[in-house]
């Protein structure tokens, strides 16, 4: 039977000392993958294949005062969050909150293996963790994403199908499946396996996928009288960018050829969107021309606002213009509500009596789409 869910965390962390899940890793790889050490001042660091230390932050410890952030000493022991899955509904008990949609964010750390075959050894045995331990405890109240390496199409195939194929309710994107920062044809084969096996697509912080590079396969240059070299910043110069990866699907042609492709876009925050949108149609009809003549960006068929409204959903956390905003933005169903626990952004054990101040006046039918009927709906927890 189903779980009657009253207020679900829409947007929490798994920052875990990796001694925990390390014995998954092919024994040929495990004196080279992730540990704990200590740094000089005490805190705790995870290194990997003898790289650089990945120290734990101090903005990742919820329940430390603002005025004391810099202060503390980051230990996997005394950090919020870190430990055992008892101990995660414990917490979750504690800030009132049913269940959580959980993100690792380790994708970066597992690069600095400098072996491929070890880099996805990492990402199978960390899911198989995720999915066999830590969730299992409690499947309707730890639902964890997947993580997807950014070695290429085929490692982002076979890991999707490896989450599905484990029990995980959804994976997390850092790039493009192909591992680039645009799209590009070969990722229509990840777009398409992902709908057929039904996994929710997610991706955490900024609405961009990858890092560096072009923004698109540019057909044309636009030579040396345009002074701006990335035409996708046209779109967003006046709001921040995180409307950007899809931005580029709509342009690539992925939502055409996908309708019902979506994507949750966790922590953006949403009091941006609704000049975002604005912007992006405004920006679209008045330079569109000029882009599509310069670099050979095909033209859309629809405004970019509808594209982005119909397949994305955006994320926030304590957020109160966006809530009030909501409706001239993309609407209540199309907005997720989140906690960040257990970063220093979380409101974590008040979470609740924030969220009720920030939803004053909203009508039940929207409060309960934002704290239960969209994360229930696009992870399919019925």
């Amino acid at each position: 039977m189903a779980m009657d869910y009253k207020i679900i965390n829409g947007d929490g962390h798994i920052d875990l000392n990796p001694d925990v899940w390390r014995d998954r890793v092919a024994a040929k790889w495990r004196d080279r993958a992730p540990k704990r050490v200590k740094m000089p001042n005490g805190s705790d660091a995870v290194v990997v294949d003898g790289d650089k230390p990945n120290t734990i932050g101090v903005t990742r410890s919820v329940g430390v005062l603002h005025s004391d952030l810099a202060e503390q000493i980051p230990t996997f022991e005394t950090c919020a969050g870190t430990g055992t899955p008892d101990q995660r509904l414990q917490d979750q008990d504690k800030d009132g909150v049913d269940a959580e949609i959980l993100f690792s964010q380790l994708t970066a750390v597992f690069r600095q293996a400098k072996d491929d075959d070890l880099y996805l050894d990492l990402f199978r045995a960390y899911n198989e963790f995720l999915a066999e331990e830590y969730t299992a405890v409690a499947p309707d109240r730890l639902i964890a994403t997947g993580m997807i390496p950014t070695s290429g199409i085929h490692d982002a195939l076979a890991a999707l199908e490896h989450c599905a194929e484990v029990g995980l309710k959804g994976v997390k994107l850092d790039s493009f499946p192909s591992g680039k920062g645009y799209p590009t044809a070969e990722d229509d084969r990840f777009w398409s396996a992902a709908i057929d096996l039904n996994m929710p697509l997610t991706s955490h912080g900024d609405g961009k996928l990858g890092r560096g590079g072009p923004s698109f396969n540019y057909e044309k240059e636009p030579g040396p009288d345009m002074h701006q070299r990335d035409p996708f910043r046209f779109f967003f110069r006046f709001t921040n960018d995180a409307m950007k990866a899809p931005t580029q699907m709509a342009f690539a042609g992925v939502w055409d050829r996908f309708p019902t492709l979506q994507i949750y876009w966790a922590e953006t925050q949403v009091g941006w969107l609704e000049y975002g949108m604005w912007q992006i149609d405004d920006h679209y009809d008045r330079y569109m021309n000029m882009i599509h003549n310069f670099w050979g960006i095909p033209k859309l068929d629809r405004k970019p606002s509808e594209y982005i409204k119909e397949h994305n959903l955006w994320g926030f956390l304590h957020d109160p213009v966006g809530v009030r905003r909501r409706n001239d933005s993309v609407g209540a169903d199309r907005l997720v509500w989140g906690t960040d626990f257990a970063h220093a952004a979380s409101e974590w054990p008040n979470s609740v009596p924030v969220m009720e101040e920030d939803f004053k006046g909203v009508p039940e039918d929207e409060k309960h789409a934002m704290l239960v009927g969209n994360v229930v709906k696009f992870f399919d927890l019925h």
